[in-house]
């Protein structure tokens, strides 16, 4: 028997989900700002009569709902992170608020695109000082939101980098930064298209803007779904990694990786389970002793597997 106790053999539960990332009061600012907005929107919507600026008021009801699934994310990541109950820790909360975001953006790209589709064929007339305004109040607050959000720090809704490996926005963050762009966009797109109909007649303008917007919001809705399932359905990590990996573990020149499993289990959080096999008398220590000296990789796995006379070992 151990004559220490099993409690100080356990690693540590800890995935790098316990620290408080600044993002987080960034989208505190974000959502304060938005409901002061919605609040002088629909008021001034009641007082004046303005449906115009009482539905946008509404519609920025919505807009902080999805702002509040990301600050939610953020608090029950940091409570749930030691709690030894989420094997992987508690990373992944904020995926899945990211991928009920990208749900979101896609089902307003469709309601845009649908209400646009029946101005097209039913055009309506417009209040063209009352629509300009709140557009303008729009793209003004979201320029503002996504200017706190650390726009300058990103490189756009859809760069290709990923977002798990690095210092770029997490997918949570990313998810609130493509809500107000998504508005910014639908703003200046009602900006241009209103103006244009307000100085020629042209009706088929506003729907048709719309129309754009909303395609560009669905794909970048798809971007965000697709980033965030990949982590949520345990993707694989990037080819360029995992190569840095098996090139550590087979330093010594007879080892072999024979089995890699290299995941992402939150924002800068990777966990990895390989099996190695060799002639040599390293063990599983030895082997994450040779891991690249990465912060973001935890409680790595290896089996090693010894090539004997009388067939394979394990350890």
């Amino acid at each position: 028997m151990h004559s220490r106790p099993t409690e100080e053999w356990q690693p540590a539960h800890g995935f790098g989900q316990t620290v408080r990332r600044p993002v987080e009061r960034r989208v505190h600012a974000v959502i304060a700002l938005t409901i002061v907005t919605m609040i002088a929107e629909v008021v001034a919507g009641w007082l004046t009569g303005s449906m115009a600026l009482l539905a946008d008021g509404l519609h920025m009801g919505t807009h902080a709902f999805a702002l509040g699934l990301a600050a939610l994310a953020y608090i029950l990541t940091r409570a749930r992170a030691l709690d030894r109950r989420y094997s992987f820790g508690s990373g992944k909360i904020g995926e899945l608020a990211g991928f009920a975001s990208a749900l979101l953006l896609g089902v307003s790209a469709l309601v845009i695109a649908g209400e646009a589709v029946a101005r097209l064929f039913d055009p309506r007339p417009i209040a063209y000082g009352d629509a300009i305004m709140v557009a303008v109040i729009g793209l003004i607050v979201n320029l503002a939101s996504a200017a706190l959000l650390g726009l300058d720090h990103h490189h756009g809704p859809d760069d290709g980098h990923d977002h798990h490996h690095g210092h770029g926005l997490d997918t949570n963050a990313r998810a609130a930064l493509l809500h107000v762009l998504a508005d910014a966009l639908t703003s200046l797109a009602a900006i241009t298209a209103v103006g244009l109909a307000w100085m020629t007649g042209w009706l088929w303008a506003d729907p048709l803007a719309a129309l754009l917007a909303a395609a560009v919001i669905l794909k970048w809705s798809v971007d965000l779904g697709r980033q965030s399932a990949g982590v949520l359905l345990d993707r694989q990590a990037p080819d360029a990694m995992r190569r840095e990996i098996t090139a550590a573990l087979e330093s010594d020149g007879d080892s072999r990786v024979i089995d890699l499993h290299l995941w992402s289990v939150g924002h800068q959080a990777w966990t990895l389970v390989a099996a190695v096999v060799t002639h040599g008398d390293a063990g599983p220590d030895d082997y994450r002793a040779r891991l690249p000296g990465r912060p973001d990789l935890h409680h790595p796995i290896i089996e090693v597997n010894r090539c004997r006379g009388d067939g394979p070992e394990h350890e």
